[in-house]
């Protein structure tokens, strides 16, 4: 075994070592050296070691001391008469929308994406969808916080349809609520294809203006956020209104 020592010649340092019976240490070499290499890192193993110890010491003390500074726990600290029940409420509502997101993803996991190739837009979020118009609709949802699915399977009497958004809406954290894109109403052919599809809508009991809404572009390729801010105001989060934007 080698026991490590750092020597001196005429006021230069360096490496060397010696094996246990002998008597004096001998040169090593540089940092290409690999007992010199060796030495490096049992030295600052060494000093590791009583930090790490240190350290494990703080942790096991803080998770004895840690408590969760959630609305719960301070709730049961304080007497009933103080205990914030709207932030409960709230928290609540926060939690059924976490779930109905979850469940919804996962249920939209279960069915193979159409046409992946047409997904060409990125969001803020930087999830693909298929047009400038429909990034501009998620990045609104987004920015006010609105619990929603893109393209979430929705299956009809003949067909699964994928509406390009459905919301949760804030009224009773059950109701589904969807928003179709048309982008394309003055190309004929889109404009037929979409046609047969609202009406495979009114026959399953999608009504426009009820539990789905159309937003449209506008011939030069624009779009109109206010009825999207407006289908908000009225059926996802009734205090929301077109002053949020």
């Amino acid at each position: 075994m080698l026991l490590d020592s750092s020597c001196s010649k005429s006021g230069t340092r360096y490496y060397c070592a010696k094996k246990k019976g002998d008597k004096k240490f001998s040169y090593l070499g540089g940092e290409d050296h690999p007992e010199v290499r060796k030495i490096k890192e049992a030295r600052y193993l060494k000093k590791s070691i009583p930090i790490i110890e240190k350290n494990n010491k703080l942790i096991r003390r803080l998770v004895r001391g840690y408590r969760t500074a959630n609305l719960q726990t301070i709730n049961d600290m304080l007497p009933k008469l103080y205990r914030n029940t709207y932030g409960l409420q709230i928290e609540s509502k926060n939690e059924k929308a976490r779930k109905w997101k979850e469940q919804a993803e996962a249920y939209k996991n279960t069915f193979e994406v159409p046409f992946p190739e047409n997904l060409k837009v990125k969001t803020i979020e930087q999830t693909w969808v298929r047009s400038k118009s429909e990034a501009l609709i998620y990045n609104i949802l987004v920015s006010l916080g609105i619990t929603f699915v893109y393209e979430l399977p929705l299956k009809l009497k003949h067909k699964t349809e994928y509406p390009d958004f459905t919301i949760l809406s804030e009224i009773d954290y059950e109701t589904e609520i969807i928003i179709e894109h048309l982008g394309m109403m003055s190309v004929e052919s889109y404009r037929s294809r979409n046609f047969k599809k609202i009406m495979d809508y009114m026959r399953e009991g999608y009504l426009q203006g009820i539990n789905i809404f159309y937003t449209f572009e506008y011939t030069d390729g624009g779009v109109d956020l206010t009825p999207v801010l407006d289908i908000i105001s009225l059926k996802v989060r009734p205090m929301t209104n077109s002053s949020a934007a």
